[in-house]
């Protein structure tokens, strides 16, 4: 069995379906730029409300923060303390399992010197920082496989088109070569192109001009 070459004699949905798969490099490179200059342009507007990270301290280095004043506000979690920093406006985010630990930061956050409690803002039994949906690190596989797939399907496209410009009869030697050195350097702009004019679009019927017999002459009746 061998394969046909000449898409004269395909069926119409074996060219639409060659044309779907000849556009969708194009699409999904579109959107994978939009996707990420969307990125880039969202996510320093989605972090400017976050606290940045103040590094690691121990129990004993957030009591004496909390006594010397310089703590504003303690975020309680049920495993976890986060301490904002008065001066730096950052977070420090101290691991407590143990609930005696965690209540006697508690009671030491909350004494009041010179009128004022140590720390101004407590949040208690605040829920557990949130954590990415199930559906993410799935949605994120599938991106790579979309992503893959659409490389490998660009990268078979181009021998592909290069085989139906060399085995198109239509062509001459050079426009062979022409739509071959087309392929190899802007195969994913120029596919379609191709598909167009010797894919789908029907090849122009024989002019009638060139067929019809020649008048001579003599054989022009003449007035006399």
């Amino acid at each position: 069995m061998t394969w046909n070459w000449d898409p004269r004699s395909w069926r119409k949905s074996a060219k639409v379906a060659l044309g779907i798969v000849t556009i969708w490099p194009i699409v999904y490179m579109g959107l994978f730029m939009v996707f990420m200059f969307s990125m880039f342009l969202f996510l320093p507007f989605a972090e400017k409300g976050s606290n940045r990270n103040c590094g690691n301290v121990d129990l004993l280095q957030l009591d004496r923060k909390i006594k010397n004043g310089e703590i504003k506000q303690l975020t309680v979690r049920r495993r976890e303390i986060v301490a904002l920093d008065r001066v730096g406006n950052c977070d420090f985010t101290i691991t407590v399992e143990n609930e005696s630990t965690r209540q006697e930061i508690l009671t030491e956050a909350r004494q009041i010197v010179d009128g004022r409690q140590r720390v101004e803002k407590i949040e208690e039994n605040a829920p557990e920082a949130e954590e990415l949906p199930a559906f993410v690190p799935v949605g994120f596989v599938g991106l790579m496989a979309i992503h893959m797939l659409s490389v490998l399907l660009m990268v078979g496209l181009m021998p592909l088109y290069i085989i139906l410009a060399v085995k198109n009869e239509s062509l001459d030697q050079t426009m062979r070569i022409v739509w071959v050195v087309l392929f190899a350097t802007m195969g994913m702009l120029v596919n379609p192109v191709y598909w167009y004019l010797y894919v789908w679009r029907k090849p122009p019927a024989p002019s009638i001009a060139g067929n019809a017999p020649q008048t001579s002459s003599n054989d022009i009746p003449t007035v006399s």
